[in-house]
């Protein structure tokens, strides 16, 4: 007669699955002898044997215990059903890495319609800095998230604005000055000279641009939101560059 630890040895798993297995009424728990010790006999080995090797074929224990205690064809049912389950997963996985294969061949970012993610592509490979990359990246899932019915139009009014930025001579050069703050705690100057810098430029692309659709009611709570996450001398830059420029929105 075998000890718990001696059955789960004996079976390949472990005394801990045992007792889940009694807990579940998988495997009926034997009476204690006079030492107050469980002692399992070769019938118990059999089921669990089988338990575990209906496990390692992916069935469910609440299959298992079904399929146990019927007759031998409904197991060879139940593994058909599996085998034609895991032909269906196996067509839905191979479909999936088919799409990945084709986002990863059509664009840089699959995250970002293709416009966008060539021009971020292209912003990092011309040295913008990594960090000023992500947020831009974040803001506009937000605003393609706030507004999908608009996403050509603002698709296309990125381009837009990205080719006219970078022909400016100090868009680069901002962006640099931006990205340093994110270590420091700058101070009032540095932080109100970048911010009436940007502000300068924020003006001279709104005379630029064409007129925005409405904004998404929740727009204002989602972004100032967001602005939280920023590094607290980025954020300050962001908040006064929009109060200079306040009368524009």
């Amino acid at each position: 007669m075998l000890t718990i630890g001696e059955l789960a040895k004996l079976a390949g798993t472990t005394v801990r699955a045992v007792r889940h297995y009694h807990g579940i009424g998988l495997l009926a728990e034997p009476v204690r002898d006079h030492s107050g010790y469980r002692r399992y006999g070769a019938a118990a080995l059999v089921r669990l044997l089988r338990v575990r090797r209906l496990r390692e074929l992916g069935l469910a224990l609440d299959r298992i215990a079904e399929l146990l205690d019927g007759a031998e064809p409904a197991l060879h049912e139940a593994l058909d059903a599996l085998d034609a389950e895991l032909a269906a997963q196996a067509e839905r996985i191979a479909a999936q890495r088919a799409q990945l294969a084709r986002l990863r061949a059509a664009s840089p970012d699959p995250e970002l319609p293709e416009p966008l993610a060539v021009i971020f592509a292209k912003a990092v490979a011309d040295g913008a800095p990594a960090r000023a990359v992500a947020l831009e990246k974040e803001v506009l899932l937000l605003d393609l998230a706030l507004h999908p019915e608009r996403t050509d139009a603002i698709v296309a009014e990125y381009v837009r604005v990205y080719e006219r930025l970078v022909q400016r001579p100090d868009y680069a050069e901002l962006a640099r000055r931006f990205d340093a703050l994110a270590d420091v705690d700058a101070d009032t100057a540095t932080v109100d000279g970048l911010a009436a810098d940007m502000a300068a430029m924020i003006r001279a692309e709104h005379a630029a641009g064409e007129p925005r659709g409405s904004w998404h009611p929740l727009a204002e709570v989602v972004m100032s939101d967001w602005g939280t996450t920023m590094p607290r001398s980025q954020r300050r830059v962001m908040d006064r560059a929009m109060e200079l420029v306040a009368d524009l929105y």
